[in-house]
């Protein structure tokens, strides 16, 4: 065993491990880039596909004939330079985000494999880079998560490499490049801020800190801070002063900064959030992020309750190792991580994973470094740990019964199950089994009179020697080989899914199917009303008035009269992502308008209604 031990070390320090991972993450990247649905036009949100057309045919950043002030021009500004040279259909513009992942993914490699080690490293990219969710986002819309991971990680890794030169020695090609990435990163998505805190963060307490230290790093590192501030506030001045907003509603489409004071993104109508809605909403984005960078690694579903191994598990095990970070002085991604978190747990809409996306290999280091302070500590302070383990086990083992036993009576009393009952009692079981180690460690390490400070205990030193650290190694070797494997069969079968090109397995048939009927039917100045705002506007080239989730008849019936909506789409099934959903909104215009509206086209799938206004009113408004 002593040899397999050995030779597992050995195998991760030779260079062909960089090799193998190269190899694997450029196949994935080729999967994604021959794999997309080749479809003639875009099948999802196009949205910044058709911002990129704005800019290069009318030179100007505008969507749907107003200017765009939520979304920033970091990503529209690539399409439109790869559109310039290469159009702007799906063939020329998906492979903008196959590559954007596949350098993202090369480039998180090399910052973790300098800031911890090659097997780390090579797990979390592995594991990230197989998921199937990633593929299935990444090759059926075009979204600025890749981009931004790209662009976050490229600045992490340069923040690494500038800051452990030599002294004496000032990097200032990298320096250079460092600003750039920072200012695309922020030009890209709004949570770029992060990078900026982050970077702020790092600078004021490595001064506090050391001085040397910290009059060294503002050196270097001032000029990209600069450069990045300058651009967001840039950026930030420039959509408020072009803002124009079509309905009084909170949140969204206003700034982020605007919708993180709602009570609930997608239901706009509750109004502002109170300081007594945060603990809960905190408490919500933990445990279904939690949840969520499980099922990305694991490919399996995590059922979202705060005691689960899998959530409570995860949360201690990130919590230590960025602990055990921030203890040796922290770097940037630390800040980074610790912003980027922050901002997410505040946020008031429902979880999605491209929100985790970027931040999935440090989430890996995280949770690799809780696991060697765990180790450490049960060499070091044994008895205190087992103490630890065994009163942590204890409560979640017991808040693990709770909610088995919540959910059967539950299902008892209502006679439907909720959620999965399988994973609670097998977390009352996990935590049971962990509270019998700790208290078995705690008492024989009581028998033995073992202190602070004191040898090993035999035991321990056996547990944490070669042979089992070896076999734990190649152990995990094979978990990591298994999840990989099983990651790249289902994005073999989303693969397969995508090429075989059936627009009607689309979940977005209703809307292009209705948009295309409304091309053909209706005149070119109708003004249309419609949930799905992107998917109309692209597809038929009108106006487009977004149909709010407003469940006052007599507010959406003044809106229809101001901007003289000439036609209103209702889609069934109708999406459940806003609230109230729009046939619900346009049910209650009909109990109250119904002279206004008379049915035009009628599909299973959609229902095309046209208003019935003053001739007055009937004129469609230009905004070209």
């Amino acid at each position: 065993m002593s040899n397999v031990n050995i030779d597992v070390m050995s195998f991760w320090k030779s260079s062909w491990v960089d090799f193998g991972v190269y190899a694997s993450i450029l196949a994935v990247g080729m999967l994604q880039l021959f794999c997309f649905p080749h479809s003639s036009d875009f099948l999802n949100d196009p949205g910044y596909p058709d911002l990129a057309q704005s800019i290069l045919q009318r030179h100007s950043y505008q969507f749907d004939y107003l200017p765009e002030t939520t979304l920033p021009p970091g990503l529209p500004m690539i399409l439109a330079l790869v559109g310039r040279f290469f159009g702007l259909a799906p063939a020329a513009e998906f492979p903008v985000i196959a590559v954007s992942c596949a350098l993202g993914l090369l480039v998180a490699y090399k910052l973790l494999r300098r800031v911890e080690d090659r097997g780390v490293a090579a797990a979390a990219c592995l594991l990230f880079g197989s998921c199937p969710a990633l593929f299935v986002f990444s090759t059926n819309i075009i979204f600025p998560e890749m981009p931004y991971f790209l662009a976050s990680m490229l600045v992490l890794l340069l923040a690494v490499k500038i800051d452990r030169a030599k002294l004496g020695h000032f990097p200032i090609g990298e320096i250079v490049l460092l600003g750039i990435a920072l200012i695309m990163a922020v030009l890209i998505r709004s949570v770029g801020v992060a990078l900026l805190a982050g970077l702020a963060a790092w600078l004021v307490i490595s001064l506090f800190e050391s001085r040397e230290t910290g009059r060294r790093r503002l050196n270097r590192f001032l000029i990209p801070l600069v450069l990045g501030v300058a651009v967001q506030l840039g950026w930030s001045l420039w959509a408020q002063r072009h803002q124009v907003l079509e309905w009084q509603l909170p949140g969204y489409p206003q700034s982020y900064l605007s919708q993180l004071k709602v009570k609930n993104g997608q239901d706009p109508e509750l109004g502002l959030a109170t300081l007594g809605d945060i603990p809960s909403r905190v408490e919500r984005n933990i445990v279904t992020r939690a949840a969520g960078l499980g099922q990305i690694l694991t490919r399996r579903y995590i059922s979202p309750f705060w005691p689960s191994p899998a959530i409570a598990g995860v949360l201690i095990l990130i919590a230590l190792g960025l602990a055990s970070s921030f203890r040796k002085g922290g770097e940037l991604h630390d800040w980074y991580f610790l912003g980027y978190e922050a901002i997410f747990l505040l946020w008031p809409w429902d979880y999605r994973d491209r929100f985790l996306f970027p931040i999935v290999p440090l989430a890996c280091l995280y949770l690799w470094r809780g696991v060697k302070m765990l180790r450490a500590n049960l060499i070091q302070r044994p008895k205190a740990f087992g103490a630890a383990v065994f009163v942590t086990a204890a409560v979640l083992g017991v808040s693990s019964a709770a909610f088995a036993l919540r959910q059967v009576r539950f299902t008892v009393e209502t006679g439907h199950p909720r959620g999965d009952h399988l994973q609670p009692v097998a977390a009352v079981f996990f935590w049971t089994l962990v509270a019998v180690m700790g208290l078995a460690i705690f008492a024989l390490c009581s028998r033995r009179r073992v202190r602070s400070g004191a040898p090993p205990v035999p035991w321990l030193t056996r547990i944490s020697g070669p042979r089992i650290s070896g076999a734990l190694q190649v152990a995990g070797v094979l978990i990591v080989a298994v999840l990989v494997g099983s990651g790249l069969a289902g994005q073999g079968a989303a693969a397969r899914f995508n090429l075989r090109g059936d627009i009607k397995e689309q979940a977005s048939y209703g809307e292009i199917e209705a948009a295309e009927w409304i091309r053909t039917h209706e005149p070119p100045d109708r003004v249309i009303m419609a949930r799905d705002q992107d998917m109309f506007f692209h597809y038929t080239g009108r106006r487009v008035v977004w149909f709010p989730p407003i469940s006052d008849p007599s507010v959406l019936f003044d809106g229809i009269q101001r901007y003289h909506v000439g036609i209103v789409v209702v889609t069934y099934p109708p999406s459940r992502y806003w609230v109230p959903s729009e046939d619900v909104c346009f049910q209650a215009l009909l109990r109250t308008h119904n002279g206004a509206f008379h049915l035009d086209h009628h599909d299973p799938k959609y229902e095309v209604y046209e208003v019935d206004l003053p001739a007055e009113n009937t004129s469609a408004v230009s905004y070209r």
